[in-house]
């Protein structure tokens, strides 16, 4: 039910519908895009410290996705690749991530408490989209910008701190976040979007 490249090296393919429990093998360095896309009974994933790129849509629509283990030492969370996995709750991102793609958790509806590290500096567009269970966000000081709808519909979003790299918030950032209490918007800030709160 796992169809490998070559070398093994990357997870091209993974369709064995009926898994509840996948732990990827030390050897993966790479999920490719849509990888496991679609995987409803997939309920936990283990992603070991050699992975260095987890894909676009890698992980989209895992509706049953509760537990990740991310140890990956890779740079990108590509575009949607926890996309509307609906049961995830928590999540640690490991330090060695500098960007989350474009709409890369948008529909976690579940996700309540998520750690992003310091070396991110680019949250992408959508990113956090209609997480409406998600109460408070720190953002890394490396962060210099915030795209389109990074926050958009995030319902129970109470405080948020936005540093003092970030020179830009996208059009519609934090619209829908209507449970906000406390902003603080820094000096920093050159450019703030259409309908950005």
């Amino acid at each position: 039910g796992v169809l490998y490249d070559k070398d093994k090296s990357t997870i091209i393919s993974f369709r064995d519908q009926d898994t509840t429990s996948y732990v990827i093998s030390a050897g993966v360095t790479s999920i490719a895009d849509g990888a496991f896309e679609g995987c409803s009974s997939l309920s936990s994933i283990v992603i070991p410290n050699g992975v260095t790129s987890i894909g676009d849509s890698a992980f989209n629509n895992c509706c049953s996705l509760t537990d990740i283990v991310l140890h990956a030492s890779g740079s990108v969370i590509g575009d949607w690749a926890f996309g509307h996995c609906s049961s995830l709750s928590s999540l640690v991102i490991p330090n060695s991530v500098t960007s989350i793609g474009d709409w890369a958790f948008s529909g976690c509806r579940s996700l309540s408490y998520i750690v992003i590290p310091d070396s991110v500096t680019s949250i992408g567009d959508g990113a956090f989209w209609g997480c409406g269970s998600l109460r408070s966000i720190v953002i890394p000081d490396g962060v210099t910008s915030i795209g389109n709808d990074a926050f958009r519909g995030c319902s129970s979003l109470s405080n948020l701190v936005i540093p003092d790299g970030v020179t830009s918030i996208g059009d519609d950032a934090l619209r829908g976040c209507r449970s906000l209490k406390s902003l603080v918007i820094p000096n920093s800030v050159t450019s703030i979007g259409h309908s950005a709160f």
